[in-house]
């Protein structure tokens, strides 16, 4: 192996620790209560600088978090729209949207730290665009799945339209992320990925046919 190799395979892995190691921190902290003096000291590495050089800034390592992760995930979004039917109704394009998140969450495996880590970026307003943005805006997959459930919804307004796709958006982050304890809890029990797919998909059915009160 040729030294050029063998440094790029030392800074590959560096990288990886450090990114294993702001995951954690910033799932179980915060992300304003983490520094990347934190996060070299956790990664095992003794220059407290080692977020600056191999990432520029905290907000390129979260970057790079969300797109690892989402870059995976879009393996299981392709292969749920791939296993839609012709006709297709809501709870179809609900289970679609959720099922991958579901299935991906399980396959991590435990210790995970992924879907606190999404909690906490999305509530930490320098940041949370990156949510967003590495999810509908990078991803193909997930954009053609909000477009397709779109397409079935029944008419409202678009005031109500926003207020669903948000409570849709801060249900499934939060209730990921609880679901995400109980998997890293030994003592807990967690639900089969069908069954606690289910459980989303009927919550947010009743979300999106719920009477609209007040017209607008």
């Amino acid at each position: 192996m040729s030294d050029e190799q063998t440094e790029a395979g030392g800074q590959g892995e560096t990288r990886a620790r450090l990114l294993c190691a702001a995951e954690r921190l910033y799932a179980e902290h915060g992300i304003s209560a983490v520094s990347n003096r934190q996060i070299s000291k956790e990664a095992g590495l003794g220059n407290n600088y080692a977020v600056g050089i191999h990432f520029g800034s905290h907000v390129e390592l979260i970057r790079e978090i969300l797109t690892m992760h989402n870059r995976r995930l879009d393996e299981y979004r392709s292969a749920a729209l791939t296993s839609l039917g012709y006709i297709s109704d809501l709870r179809d394009w609900l289970r679609c949207m959720v099922a991958p998140h579901v299935e991906y969450l399980y396959a991590l495996g435990v210790p995970c730290h992924f879907a606190r880590f999404c909690v906490q970026v999305t509530t930490d307003p320098t940041v949370s665009e990156l949510v967003l943005h590495a999810g509908v805006v990078d991803s193909k997959p997930l954009a053609e799945t909000v477009a397709g459930l779109y397409r079935v919804l029944p008419m409202m307004p678009t005031d109500v339209l926003d207020a669903r796709s948000a409570f849709t958006r801060h249900l499934l982050l939060h209730s990921l992320a609880d679901v995400e304890r109980t998997l890293n809890d030994t003592a807990g029990s967690p639900l089969e990925v069908r069954e606690q797919v289910d459980i989303f998909v009927d919550a947010l059915v009743g979300i999106w046919l719920a009477p609209i009160t007040s017209e607008t």
